[in-house]
């Protein structure tokens, strides 16, 4: 792919994001965005950034004594000929309300992008696992390998990350592995497998614990309409996430928990934090 090309995929996830594509277009950028995994990371970048102004951004109204001044000062001072807003707007700017705008933009552009780094991390990686679900769940690929055994999915993940996948067999708790995929969260490539109950799907996606911060008992939350449990375990975090009722996803996020606490807990268990 040429850098245009790329570009050009950039201006349309824009267009998609702003609700400008119509029916035909959104499929091609499903397909695009499945195929390409940077242009995948770009989509939920902007989407946490989205998400993170939404859910932090203050709009506070300008106090009223605010407002008096600034109508004061655009009138000036009764000793000076009487100056009305529209007026002043004709004048033309001098450089010094030229620097003052500039000195004011920068300021606040900084500031800005400072609250956003600061409080928006930890929702911007649960929005990027929510938002792959939404993607696998419209693209209808689920998995990008599918195989209901552990031994399949485990060295496919294992080929193409550094580090070991967890990955149980919960076919006994009425969980069975439909297969894994590689999701893209905070700018890394990351293990999810997919798990499956009745016809519903369950994701399970795997972080670094500090890449997350999730408390060390499950806890359940709730974007975008998905409910989503997190939870960290040593060094490793997870998000399960799926559709399937309250107390079914509690009752696999137990046995998940359960099933690698044996595993790791077993002799011959395989070293967490190198791939072999």
């Amino acid at each position: 792919m040429t850098k245009l090309d790329h570009e050009g995929h950039k201006l349309l996830l824009h267009a998609m994001l702003d609700g400008e594509l119509d029916a035909a277009g959104a499929v091609e950028m499903e397909q695009m965005l499945a195929a390409d995994p940077e242009l995948a990371a770009e989509q939920a970048r902007l989407t946490a950034l989205r998400q993170a102004i939404r859910t932090h951004a203050r709009r506070d109204e300008a106090p009223a004594s605010l407002r008096a001044r600034v109508v004061a000062a655009i009138e000036g001072p009764q000793t000076r000929p009487h100056r009305s807003a529209t007026d002043f707007l004709r004048t033309p700017p001098t450089w010094r309300s030229f620097a003052t705008a500039i000195a004011a933009t920068v300021v606040l552009t900084i500031g800005l992008q400072h609250l956003i780094v600061n409080i928006g991390t930890p929702n911007a990686a649960l929005q990027a696992i929510v938002s792959a679900q939404m993607r696998s769940q419209i693209s209808g690929q689920p998995v990008d390998v599918v195989s209901s055994d552990q031994h399949t999915v485990k060295p496919w993940l294992a080929s193409k990350l550094p580090v070991a996948a967890t990955i149980v067999d919960l076919t006994g708790e009425g969980f069975p592995l439909l297969g894994g995929r590689i999701d893209i969260v905070a700018g890394a490539a990351v293990p999810t497998l997919v798990y499956k109950r009745r016809g519903h799907l369950i994701s399970v996606t795997e972080l670094r614990a500090d890449a997350a911060n999730y408390p060390a008992t499950p806890s359940r939350r709730t974007l975008d309409g998905y409910p989503v449990i997190v939870w960290s375990e040593g060094e490793r975090a997870y998000a399960a996430i799926s559709d399937i009722s309250p107390s079914e996803l509690d009752a696999f996020v137990a046995a998940f928990r359960q099933a690698v606490a044996k595993e790791r807990g077993s002799p011959g268990a395989p070293n967490r934090d190198t791939n072999e």
